[in-house]
């Protein structure tokens, strides 16, 4: 009997120099990274009367009078445009440029690019936008400089931020897309 009382008091004589001796390690989970599905590659061809474009099938598209919206559910962003028919170039581009501006005011960078097609009467410039909580990364217009004028925007519903970065960038590409398949219809193939 001594002997067990001497076996069990050396074992926590022993578990007691252990658990006084470990040091704890401290290992920080890592950041989760957010798993984001990239839009289909198989696209819908959207025509009417004026213009032909292709979007992705992993969108929808709502069409409102002469404002069309390209809704990415799964970024919660869309793509929105407005098309109208006028003869009034230098006035569009005026009220165009006066939205693009207002982002200057608060702290965007905007840097612009334009691509003109003559063939395929289709000149286009297109703004991307950087800054933190600005409210849009992306702003365009497509014009045949004689009858119609597009203008458009990629809209998030919340500011852009370095959360949504990722998505930003994906959705960038989708505006650039959308402005490459984009056609009159009035131009054949």
């Amino acid at each position: 009997m001594r002997s067990l009382i001497y076996i069990l008091v050396g074992l926590t004589i022993v578990l007691y120099i252990f658990s006084c001796n470990s040091e704890e390690y401290y290992i920080p989970k890592p950041k989760a990274k957010i798993k984001i599905e990239l839009p289909s590659q198989v696209t819908s061809i959207f025509e009417d009367d004026i213009i032909t474009f292709s979007y992705s099938n992993s969108a929808v598209l709502e069409k409102n009078d002469n404002i069309y919206r390209i809704k990415y559910l799964s970024y919660n962003s869309d793509i929105v445009f407005v098309v109208d028919s006028t003869s009034d170039f230098q006035r569009n581009k005026f009220f165009f440029e006066n939205k693009v501006n207002k982002h200057r005011k608060f702290g965007a960078v905007v840097d612009s690019s334009f691509l003109e097609l003559p063939e395929l009467n289709k000149y286009v410039c297109a703004y991307e936008l950087y800054g933190s909580n600005i409210a849009t990364s992306s702003m365009f217009y497509i014009t045949d400089i004689s009858n119609n004028f597009v203008s458009g925007f990629l809209e998030f519903r919340t500011s852009i931020n370095p959360e949504i970065e990722v998505q930003n960038n994906i959705m960038k590409q989708e505006v650039l897309k959308f402005i490459n398949s984009f056609r009159w219809s009035s131009i054949s193939k």
